[in-house]
């Protein structure tokens, strides 16, 4: 089974060796790199050259056509009948690719219609673990548990089909996947047309929600089998930097965008997804950026949900909580901060911080 590994890079010198070199240390020969780079302004080019390995493919486009562009540039490339899509700054772990194929060739042709991703590790710019990231519990439930999967692996392995998975997804506007973890066949990724130029900072997220409108079954291997890199230029960074609002756009697209069909095959209404988005990505989310001391940028975020969908927003009991704490003005934000701590006590992070 030949695995394409596609690279999407824009000035990423810094980290797109270790990059490729985590894929070429793998201990499974059948795959190719795929290096898309986005008119680099470093040195990213040069580094590719520098491996001279026939497995590696290069191709610089001659102006920067964004993030979304660039992911389906280096992705049509593939000739493998597997793909993942790896960030220039993330890492291969050792024997990741040798799980996939385990994972795929016990699912024999059922594989085609299949997407799947793992547990990964977070590091820093120097490669030092810091943390790590498994499958989302309000997502992944211990009824998915695939025993005869768990033998094989040697880990566990949640199974469900994949309109199931997009209806509990959609239901609360999450992504089920990792962008680096993630594995699917070629054949659905050509199925949705790609990523598509439509998102600002997170195209993975709609990307999945279009692969499993159409694949059979999804599942997720907790392995650690990638490392996501967090550093201050990367797009979770970048996000979490810049107005959220750029992040909203995004989330409301996906409300514009939801397929009729995939939302009867996963019986929710357009209703129950503005009901969500507005729970959500507004409502949930400016609560807690209010706690975390960003009033201005809290009043944007309903502000946006007003202008979006205002009746879903007027119905909203935490959006009505969200404006009754940003009239308070300093006193709300203490209120919305000593709820969000004892809430991140008692239950964890947050789902839509």
């Amino acid at each position: 089974m030949k695995f394409s590994i596609c690279i999407p890079n824009y000035n990423y010198e810094r980290y797109l060796g270790r990059t490729i070199q985590s894929i070429l240390d793998q201990d499974y020969q059948d795959l190719e790199i795929l290096v898309s780079d986005n008119a680099s302004t470093d040195g990213s080019v040069a580094v590719v050259q520098a491996f001279n390995d026939p497995r590696i493919q290069l191709h610089v486009n001659a102006c920067n056509v964004g993030f979304g562009g660039n992911l389906d540039r280096s992705a049509r490339m593939a000739s493998g009948a597997c793909m993942i899509m790896l960030s220039s700054d993330d890492l291969m772990r050792p024997g990741a690719l040798a799980s996939y194929q385990k994972f795929f060739e016990y699912l024999g042709p059922k594989s085609r219609a299949t997407i799947a991703s793992a547990s990964w590790d977070v590091i820093d710019p120097s490669d030092r673990v810091t943390g790590h990231s498994g499958p989302d519990p309000s997502l992944w439930t211990p009824a998915d548990r695939r025993p005869e999967m768990e033998k094989l692996l040697g880990a566990p392995v949640y199974g469900v089909a994949a309109d199931e998975l997009l209806r509990r997804c959609v239901r609360q506007m999450k992504n089920p996947f990792n962008f680096a973890a993630t594995v699917y066949a070629t054949e659905l990724y050509q199925a949705v047309e790609g990523y598509g130029g439509g998102r600002l900072f997170n195209p993975d997220k709609w990307f999945h929600w279009k692969a499993l409108g159409v694949a059979e079954t999804a599942y997720f291997i907790d392995l650690r089998l990638f490392a996501y890199r967090w550093h201050p230029d990367n797009q979770a960074a970048q996000e979490s930097a810049t107005s959220a609002l750029k992040f909203l756009v995004d989330e409301y697209v996906s409300t514009l965008e939801l397929d009729g069909n995939v939302l009867k095959r996963i019986g929710i209404s357009r209703d129950a997804v503005l009901d969500a988005f507005v729970e959500y990505d507004i409502a949930r989310h400016g609560l807690a950026t209010l706690a975390r001391g960003q009033r201005q940028r809290a009043r944007r975020i309903l502000d946006f949900g007003r202008a979006a969908y205002p009746a879903h927003v007027r119905r909203n009991r935490h959006a009505w909580a969200l404006q009754a704490l940003l009239a308070l003005g300093p006193i709300g934000q203490q209120i919305a901060a000593r709820a969000y701590r004892s809430y991140r006590d008692q239950n964890g992070k947050p789902s839509h911080e």
